[in-house]
Formats: structure tokens, C-alpha cells, sequence
């Protein structure tokens, strides 16, 4: 399962707008859950321990969250109500760390290309290495054999490790 951080609004001017921004980090919390991913959403949780209107424990939170962002495989930034300086603080830090900064609104494009490169790591591991999943391979009499069934094996195998590979 890959771990994302979820990048949205927090900070508000009044408590309609917190409400709002609370309301949609949510939603991407449980789009990304949906998505078979494993969210992080540190302002959802730093804010219930730390004050975020006193400078000192909202640097103490980033700082904890930016650690967090260091982890994951991509980040998820929601910009449906713009993007707030924190999140700025978190985008540059996901790009000088190398780290893919993804638009929330395009998520199932992104998963989905995903899951294509890993059936073509899969379908060149398959390949290379059918005959060590063929049993026939250790007789040396596979030559001639149809080699449908050890590629299947071959092929699952490496999407189910498609990582190690």
C-alpha cells in the first residue's frame, strides 16, 4: 500500500471557512483511502493537540508534518479553494525531495498510469524469467512445451512484488 500525504487548506478566516477546509481534507483523506492508499493528513490531527493561531506550536506541527511528507511515495494536493502558504511550503519541499506532487482531481489518472507501468514491469519480468516457474526448465525438456502456464505464474508473481523488482 502506498503512503500519501494529503496537502490542503487548513488555515481560515472565520469558522465557516475552517469548517469547509476540515470538511475537504476529509474528503481527501477518504478519496485517497478508496483509492487502496494510505493517507496521511497531519493538519487533521496536529491541530487537535497544537494551537495553530500560536506561531510557535504551528511551526512545531509543520515541522512534524514536513517529516511525515518525507515518507511517502507522492503527495496529494487538493487546490479546489486555492493554495494556502503551508501547502506552498509543502510543494516545494515534495519537489526538492523529488517527490511527485499530484492534483487531487486527477488521482485515478495517475493511479491508473501506474498501474500500467507496473503490468509492463511485470510483462518484461515475466518474460526474462518464465523458464524459473516452469518445472520443466529443471529437466531441460521444456523445449517445445507451451510456456503460457509459467508465464502466468511468472507474471503474478511480480505484480504482487512489483516493488522488490
Amino acid at each position: 500500500m502506498k503512503r500519501v500525504y494529503i496537502c490542503s487548506p487548513y488555515r481560515a478566516k472565520d469558522g465557516a471557512e475552517l469548517d469547509r477546509n476540515i470538511e475537504y481534507a476529509q474528503a481527501l483523506t477518504k478519496q485517497a483511502l478508496n483509492a487502496g492508499l494510505a493517507p496521511i493528513t497531519p493538519h487533521l490531527y496536529m491541530t487537535q493537540c497544537l494551537d495553530d493561531k500560536k506561531p510557535q506550536e504551528r511551526e512545531q506541527g509543520m515541522a512534524a508534518g514536513m517529516a511525515l511528507l518525507k515518507t511517502c511515495d507522492f503527495v496529494i494536493v487538493g487546490v479546489k479553494y486555492g493554495v494556502s502558504e503551508g501547502m506552498s511550503r509543502e510543494i516545494q519541499t515534495a519537489d526538492r525531495l523529488g517527490i511527485e506532487v499530484v492534483n487531487a482531481d486527477r488521482l485515478a489518472f495517475k493511479l491508473l498510469d501506474d498501474r500500467r507501468q507496473e503490468e509492463i514491469k511485470a510483462e518484461r519480468y515475466a518474460k526474462m524469467n518464465c523458464c524459473n516457474f516452469c518445472k520443466g526448465s529443471r529437466l531441460h525438456t521444456c523445449t517445445g512445451y507451451d510456456c503460457s502456464l509459467p508465464y502466468r505464474t511468472a507474471f503474478a508473481f511480480a505484480i504482487t512484488h512489483i516493488e522488490l523488482l
